[in-house]
């Protein structure tokens, strides 16, 4: 994993978890909305798809969720959920690409010699998922198990991933866990996130799907 990365987008999430409000304890409750703490997903050594075939990089987003809820039936509960997406971290990105040649190569060789010479980078980011759906099922008094949906977009500080690609990307989420209250003032959020991020055809679209552990922390 990139360091740099890794350290920046830990320490946002730390600080932005000290001081999430309240949360976790009245979940049969009311319509309006709440800040209901922060998380942070990780995918490490993530494929990805350029000019030059496959290449890895890590992927790192911390995320401040509100919600308000919309249904309860029973041990369901159904949320309405919004993402503010502070930073977004890719490592290893192709930010830009040089025209090389074979050294040595005769002139009449050289254009099939011809190569593209890839320089790397670290991507930085930021977006909003304002469309997402939450169903808990209360399993028990301090476990809920968790499946989630989210539509959002992303814009970054270069375009990805490629240089011809866009700067703009829409991302879809989806994500799988439970939420645990270990005790009277706090939960937390362990689960699997899958995300896909393309710029649906504003410019060259190889698209991006990454598999991702997310942790969350809340208080109740």
């Amino acid at each position: 994993m990139s360091g740099p990365g890794f350290r920046v987008a830990l320490w946002l999430a730390v600080c932005a978890m000290a001081f999430a409000r309240p949360s976790w304890g009245q979940e049969s409750g009311t319509a309006r909305w709440r800040l209901t703490g922060a998380w942070l997903a990780v995918g490490p050594n993530a494929p990805f798809l350029t000019r030059l075939g496959t290449r890895h990089h890590d992927v790192y987003v911390l995320g401040l969720r509100a919600e308000r809820a919309l249904v309860q039936h029973g041990a369901l509960q159904l949320y309405h959920t919004v993402d503010a997406l502070p930073l977004a971290v890719s490592t290893a990105m192709p930010v830009r690409y040089d025209d090389g040649t074979c050294a040595g190569a005769p002139p009449q060789d050289q254009a099939t010699c011809l190569q593209w010479v890839p320089h790397f980078g670290t991507v930085y980011g930021f977006g909003l998922a304002p469309v997402g759906l939450e169903l808990r099922y209360a399993a028990h008094r301090r476990l809920r198990i968790v499946a989630s949906a989210a539509v959002g977009a992303l814009y970054f500080t270069q375009r990805i991933p490629d240089p011809m690609a866009s700067r703009l990307n829409f991302s879809i989420t989806g994500n799988v866990g439970v939420r645990i209250a270990p005790g009277s003032h706090r939960a937390i959020d362990v689960g699997y996130r899958f995300q896909h991020v393309s710029n649906g055809g504003l410019a060259f679209n190889p698209g991006m799907n990454t598999h991702m552990l997310q942790v969350g922390l809340g208080v109740r």
